[in-house]
Order: structure tokens, then sequence, then C-alpha cells
């Protein structure tokens, strides 16, 4: 089977875990040139090392901070050169709550990651993927982006207007050659809970961030004629217990 995304430089945001981890890991072993990125130092030492590849490069970097976007930037192109592929696959659910129980500051913190960060990485790479002629963004957004669920409207929000963000976008980029995906993942087991200070116990025998991953993969190994507008994946027991998404 060819592959599209040899010798490629791909950038992945979130990628010390879940699907940003195991998407590194997968394409570093289909000989693309990767650069990953999280905030906290420890965790990405730790997927450095796991990955432990000459092709791979981790930057400690906030998606939220427009200068670390600026930083990131320049030391991919320092390394590699260029940057064909951005993967936003960074997001928090921060404060997952009913409306009237999110403060300002909860707020703000949700949409600043889960969306505004993006926008300002996807205006920050643009700049160089138009000098190149030639660029490809994928945005992972979430499975609540079309599916509603209480206590997730803030987070929902954000994930759903990265979808129509992106398409937007990809008209853009399309004027100078280039394209935008959005992959849309339903609950998988990457942490997320943890991290949002939820509940994860559910989730037992849902898919692993590596299932998923293997998706994400596929939206970026396509020939540079051809671009996969939105996938969705979903795992069977959520389809079952949760919803009917078709």
């Amino acid at each position: 089977m060819k592959h599209y995304v040899k010798d490629k430089v791909i950038i992945i945001t979130g990628g010390s875990s879940g699907f940003g981890l195991e998407t590194a890991r997968m394409l570093l072993e289909m000989d693309a040139k990767i650069v990953i990125t999280g905030r906290n130092r420890e965790r990405l030492d730790s997927a450095e090392k796991k990955l432990a590849d000459k092709n791979l490069v981790a930057v400690q970097a906030d998606a939220v901070a427009t200068a670390d976007w600026k930083r990131l930037i320049d030391e991919t192109k320092k390394r590699f050169g260029r940057i064909d592929v951005l993967i936003n696959n960074h997001g928090a659910g921060c404060k997952i709550a009913e409306v009237e129980n999110m403060s300002d500051d909860d707020i703000q913190q949700v949409l600043d990651i889960n969306i505004a960060s993006v926008i300002k990485g996807c205006r920050e790479v643009i700049k160089v993927m138009k000098e190149q002629e030639k660029g490809h963004i994928i945005n992972v957004s979430s499975g609540c982006a079309h599916q509603s669920w209480p206590s997730w409207a803030v987070y929902t929000a954000a994930k759903g207007g990265l979808i129509g963000f992106t398409r937007c976008l990809h008209l853009e980029m399309a004027e100078w050659g280039g394209k935008a995906t959005s992959f849309v993942p339903g609950a998988a087991r990457t942490g997320f809970c943890d991290a949002a200070g939820i509940d994860g116990s559910w989730m037992d025998g849902y898919p692993s961030a590596e299932d998923f991953a293997a998706t994400l993969v596929h939206c970026v190994d396509v020939p540079d004629n051809s671009v996969i507008e939105e996938v969705n994946i979903w795992g069977t027991r959520q389809v079952k217990e949760m919803l009917n998404p078709y």
C-alpha cells in the first residue's frame, strides 16, 4: 500500500499523550518527520523517550500563546526547513459543568484552549504554508460537536465551532493550494476524563487512543490532490449505549 507522508514535516500539538502520541508513533513508522508539542516538560520528555526516533523533535509550547506558536514554527523550520502538515490535537475539558455553574474564567479557559488557540495556530502556520503553495491542517474536534449532553455545553460550543471554522479555513487555503480537515472522535481512553476531573470508569471497553489514531493518520495519508473534509469515528459501545449518530 502506498503512503503519502514519507518525509513530510508534521507538527502535532498535544503530542505527549493520547491521540497525539499514538499518531506521532504511527507517522514516524511511515518515515514522516514529526514535531510534537505540549505544555508539560516532563510529559513531553517522557514521550520523546518512548518514541526515540531521529526524525522526532519535541518542543515545549502552550498553544494558547501566540509567542509559543511563533517559536514552535521557527524551531520546526530550523530543523526541517518547512511545515507540510499541522495537526491541532490539543484540547481539554477544563471544567465540565452546567452553564449556570461556569464562571467567566471557566468559560474563557474552555474557549481559549479548545478553539481560540487553534485559530491562532492556523493563522501562524498558514503564513509558512502559503509561501510553499501547499499545506494541510487537521483540526481535532469532538463527537460533542454533533451530539448533545448536559454539562458539556461550553465545550460543545467550542468543538462545534471548530468544525465550522475548519470548513471556512479549507476554502481560504484552497485558493493557494492548501487544505483543511476535521477529525471528529467520540469517547476514547485517552486520559481526557482524568484531566477534566470527571469519572471515567464508564469507559471500560471503549477504544484506546491507538484505536482512533489510526483513522487520524488516514486523514493525513492522502495524496496532495485529495482531501478528507470530515471524518467521524465512534466506539461501537458508545453508539449502542448513548446515541444513534446515523
